[in-house]
């Protein structure tokens, strides 16, 4: 049997590993980013799905629009503007099914085979994947403490000039790293891309996560050429199991999403929508965000302490103002990749870093995700880790 081409560009199962290593009851899994289960509000999903089933039953049952419910956009609409100063009209937002499927979209729209998409070096294996998909030629930009790297996309956009189709960034609480792009980077960033017509892939994910109650204006914010495509989901602030997320565009890129929506799958589920807009409407999102983002950096300081005073001083890491996740480096002559070996023998696991890399080009880092396990379950994990680390390193 023959495949299409572009089967083999997704030859790294990082995240499709991921996935499935939490399945294994007997595992301490640092691997997905999940947000805890623990932390679903059963009973307001329960009451809300109730309450769509016996007011608009057959409306929730049927097709839906392929813009997705307009009450629920209209309630994200509100929040973008409230929360980051964002606006955009009802018909500057769609309703995807989660954002990988705005990430599919986007390449669907703008790469041809060939073309250039640069990347966070490191950045989101998700995105990575997506884009690899679409058979681009992925260029890595460093990134430091404060974000991407300008010199470093200068010098890529002066190379590879108009085979730049897109970039994709992750400017909060990166997926990796944890890191957040200061607000100086942001405007830095911006200032540059604005001379050149090259979409912009904003994944903002983890902007509602921050253990800090500090939230940075995001790049859309900025955007005076209408360059930014801004993705958002409930996955990680709500559940993921619902797929509700969205994409805002100006009108006339949403025109072209629109076609590409209507050609993947007609529209998202109207039934989990309308449950999703009937919660807005009648609970505090806002709430249940600080409730877990309160477990959350509980969770993070547990599993920095460990690191702090268990593992050898020659693993670094920066502790993250929010998000899911602790990226780790060890020395440049060790692997991530046998590190995992080893740790899966003792039921721990996680992701090596090298698959975060679009060139994979990296080995010696890992990315640590602390929403998932309960306290106790970290600490016996990051022992365990903390005891592997240090042999691996002795050798």
């Amino acid at each position: 049997m023959k495949y299409a081409s572009r089967i083999e560009c997704l030859a790294d199962k990082s995240l499709l590993n991921a996935f499935e290593i939490p399945e294994t009851e007997d595992m301490i899994s640092f691997s997905a980013g999940f947000p805890s289960s623990e932390t679903y509000p059963l009973d307001a999903i329960k009451d809300s799905f109730i309450k769509v089933i016996e007011e608009s039953g057959k409306e929730a049952l049927s097709y839906g629009s392929t813009s997705g419910y307009a009450r629920l956009r209209e309630i994200i609409g509100s929040r973008l503007a409230e929360k980051f100063g964002l606006q955009y009209s009802l018909d500057e937002i769609i309703i995807t099914s989660g954002s990988q499927q705005g990430l599919d979209m986007s390449g669907m729209l703008f790469v041809n085979k060939g073309d250039v998409v640069l990347f966070e070096n490191p950045s989101y294996l998700g995105a990575v994947n997506s884009l690899r998909a679409h058979e681009a030629k992925l260029i890595a930009i460093d990134i430091d403490d404060e974000g991407i790297c300008i010199d470093s996309l200068r010098n890529a956009l002066e190379k590879y000039g108009e085979r730049v189709k897109m970039i994709y960034v992750n400017p909060d609480f990166q997926n990796p790293t944890g890191r957040s792009w200061s607000h100086n980077r942001r405007l830095e960033f911006m200032e540059t891309m604005s001379h050149y017509d090259i979409p912009i892939l904003e994944d903002a994910a983890y902007a509602e996560l921050s253990f800090e109650k500090k939230v940075e204006k995001p790049l859309a914010f900025y955007d005076k050429h209408d360059q930014v495509i801004y993705l958002g989901t409930f996955s990680k602030t709500f559940c993921p199991g619902l797929r509700v997320a969205w994409l805002c565009a100006p009108k006339h890129i949403m025109e072209k999403y629109l076609l590409l929506k209507n050609a993947a799958d007609l529209s998202s589920s109207a039934i989990a929508q309308r449950q999703m807009a009937y919660y807005l409407d009648h609970y505090s999102l806002d709430n249940h965000i600080e409730w877990i983002t309160g477990i959350y950096k509980k969770r993070k300081d547990i599993m920095a302490k460990i690191i702090d005073k268990k593992f050898p001083k020659t693993v670094c890491y920066k502790n993250p103002g929010g998000g899911l996740f602790i990226w780790l480096e060890l020395p440049a002559e060790k692997d991530g990749r046998e590190l995992l070996k080893r740790s899966l023998k003792r039921k721990v696991s996680f992701i090596p870093g090298t698959s975060f890399y679009p060139a994979g080009d990296r080995h010696n880092e890992i990315r640590l995700n602390f929403s998932n396990m309960k306290p106790e379950k970290i600490i016996e994990g990051m022992n365990i880790l903390a005891e592997i680390t240090s042999e691996y390193l002795e050798e």
